[in-house]
C-alpha cells in the first residue's frame, strides 16, 4: 500500500499536448484574401455590380412611388363627317371633325403637345393620316 501511496503522490504530467496550429497568413490591406487566385476579384466586382444594381433598383422604386405612371386617356366627344365622295375612279374623299378630350391623371406630371397625329383605319388598311 505504500508503494501505490507513493506513486499517487509522485508528479504525473500524462502526455505531451501538442501546441495549437495558427495560421500565420495576414489578411490584406484591400480587405479581400491573400491567397493570390482570381476569385477575390471576382468577389469584389460581384460586390460592386450588386449594389449598383441595388442601388438603381431602390431609386426606380423611389421614383415611382412619387411619381406613379397613370396613363393619359383619350376620348373622341364629338364627330361629323361633313363630304364623303367615292368617284368611279375608286377616289375615296372625306372631311371628318373630330372633337378629342384628353385626360392626363398624373398629378404631378404635365403633357404638352406640340402635335397630335391621327391615323384612320377601316378593316386595317390606312384611309388617311393627318
Amino acid at each position: 500500500m505504500a508503494e501505490k501511496q507513493a506513486h499517487l503522490n509522485s508528479a504525473y504530467y500524462g502526455p505531451a499536448v501538442p501546441p495549437k496550429q495558427h495560421s500565420y497568413l495576414r489578411p490584406s490591406r484591400s480587405g479581400g484574401c491573400a491567397c493570390g487566385c482570381g476569385f477575390c476579384l471576382l468577389k469584389l466586382i460581384f460586390n460592386i455590380v450588386l449594389t449598383v444594381v441595388i442601388t438603381i433598383g431602390l431609386l426606380a422604386l423611389l421614383f415611382w412611388l412619387i411619381f406613379p405612371p397613370n396613363l393619359v386617356k383619350f376620348h373622341v366627344t364629338n364627330t361629323e363627317l361633313t363630304q364623303f365622295n367615292f368617284t368611279a375612279t375608286n377616289t375615296l374623299s372625306y372631311n371628318l371633325k373630330l372633337n378629342l378630350t384628353i385626360r392626363n391623371p398624373n398629378c404631378r406630371i404635365g403633357i404638352y403637345y406640340d402635335r397630335i397625329e391621327v391615323q384612320a383605319l377601316y378593316g386595317g388598311q390606312r384611309l388617311a393620316s393627318d
